[in-house]
């Protein structure tokens, strides 16, 4: 039995964006469909990147699935800039640990055996 943890009950969204709708066919459909998930994501984005975005998601819809809730798409969209925002905040993190570790090593001294087998000092 697989178990669904999605919780599509948030907000405004519980009545009307949690319809089975259709989804859209023709490049009409898609730009009315996707302007409408744009606005009511309100995630500040280029639309163009959304509507990648969201065509991707249509892509990875199995392929019974015709028709879907504004809600999956909507909170997908908002997931997906979360995602966006803590990668390149673990990024930022990870450069900046980068950079103080960087100099450490450069002044770092250590032992390395010599031919003879006694330990030398000598600079990285």
């Amino acid at each position: 039995m697989i178990k669904n943890t999605e919780d599509l009950n948030v907000g405004e969204w519980k009545n009307v964006m949690q319809e089975k709708r259709p989804l859209p066919i023709g490049r009409t459909q898609f730009m009315e469909w996707s302007d409408r998930i744009i606005a009511l994501a309100h995630v500040e984005a280029d639309h163009d990147s959304l509507r990648f975005a969201l065509s991707s998601m249509l892509m990875h819809l199995g392929p019974t699935e015709a028709f879907k809730e504004d809600s999956y798409f909507i909170l997908a969209i908002r997931k997906a800039a979360v995602n966006q925002t803590a990668h390149a905040i673990l990024t930022e993190i990870k450069e900046a640990q980068e950079a103080k570790q960087k100099p450490a090593e450069a002044t770092a001294t250590t032992l390395r055996v010599v031919t003879d087998g006694s330990l030398e000092n000598s600079k990285l």
